[in-house]
């Protein structure tokens, strides 16, 4: 085995790496920005607050301070990371998160059968060395969890990432605790469109709390996919496009369609959530926001930023510059049910 120096490395989306490059390339312009294998560049010389003080779009999940490995078999690779348990934890009893993956989960959640079986082999050498540390191991990454991260480049090279609660903390979205960055969605016959999952997603993976009694506008709603994840979560909806809702939701008191264009309309008073996945460029997407946001329209927001062609990574900076100045909290990444698009969330 051979262990080199510390990385930070980032797994992206298929042909989303030149993107996720440019990205770090922009804001981090000291530091050394290089694609290890598809889906997988890696970043030094750079802290990782430095790393942490932006959103990270194009970056699906995030291993902190990674060591890279070399193992020729399965029994080395849970050997190889047995070690770095014992180094990190020694004879603590602080609850750990294992994720073993290969890049191509970040993008379809599939966890493949060399990952399987260093999972399967590292618990059985627990089980004869380690009793400790298995049974601290929780299936479920909770926030109290430390979280240790396998990346598998190939069947005898990777990387490993050991991130406290605290680091997790700091790295915000970035570091997911869905394996690979991957979250899940169940599919649900009840909204009228597939959209309902970017919302879902949005309000899993970056904690969004839409409580009961909440007031919400719905930019561009129809046929109504985010308008159903509003009202389920208990809020009243203003749903605002030019098409009317489709279906259950079209006929729910809670959700009140008005046909009106989605760059002009504003409600007679300030809302508790704007929420937006109209299809447009990103600087009509940013009209949307900066008079939403300048003019105190909303208290908190959820919204798509699109693209026609390749992604515009300077556009997207320059969205969160704003949104650094004029929100008291925001983030922001390509999420698992976004297709050529970025969400951003923040409060006002």
């Amino acid at each position: 085995m051979r262990y080199e120096g510390s990385l930070h490395i980032c797994v992206t989306r298929r042909e989303q790496e030149e993107f996720l490059k440019q990205e770090l390339a922009l804001r981090l312009p000291g530091s050394q920005c290089n694609e290890l294998a598809p889906q997988v560049v890696a970043l030094a010389g750079a802290s990782l607050e430095d790393l942490t003080s932006f959103p990270l779009f194009f970056s699906s999940q995030l291993l902190p301070n990674a060591l890279s490995i070399e193992a020729q078999s399965i029994s080395v690779w849970t050997t190889t990371i047995l070690t770095h348990l014992r180094d990190s934890f020694g004879d603590s009893v602080t609850p750990w998160s294992l994720h073993v993956f290969e890049p191509l989960s970040a993008e379809t959640g599939e966890i493949y059968a060399r990952a399987e079986l260093i999972k399967q082999e590292l618990r059985l050498l627990l089980k004869q060395k380690r009793r400790s540390l298995i049974r601290s191991l929780q299936d479920t990454c909770s926030p109290e969890c430390a979280l240790i991260q396998v990346l598998l480049i190939s069947k005898t090279s990777g990387y490993i990432s050991i991130s406290t609660p605290t680091e997790r903390a700091l790295c915000r979205a970035a570091v997911s605790r869905h394996e690979a960055g991957f979250c899940p969605i169940p599919e649900d016959k009840s909204p009228p469109s597939r959209a309902f999952k970017k919302l879902r997603e949005a309000i899993e993976v970056f904690g969004l709390s839409i409580g009961k009694g909440s007031t919400a506008v719905d930019l561009g709603a129809s046929p109504g996919g985010w308008t159903h994840v509003l009202v389920e979560h208990g809020a009243t909806v203003a749903a605002i496009d030019r098409s009317p809702l489709e279906g259950a939701i079209a006929r729910d008191s809670r959700a009140t369609f008005t046909q009106g264009n989605a760059f002009t309309w504003i409600p007679s008073e300030s809302v508790d959530w704007l929420v937006c996945d109209v299809i447009t460029t990103p600087d009509r997407t940013f009209e949307i926001l900066r008079k939403w946001i300048g003019e105190r329209i909303c208290r908190n927001f959820c919204v798509t930023i699109k693209f026609k062609g390749d992604p515009d990574v300077q556009a997207l900076l320059h969205i969160g510059r704003f949104l650094s100045e004029h929100t008291t909290w925001w983030d922001g990444r390509q999420l698992s049910h976004n297709k050529n698009e970025v969400t951003v969330v923040g409060k006002v």
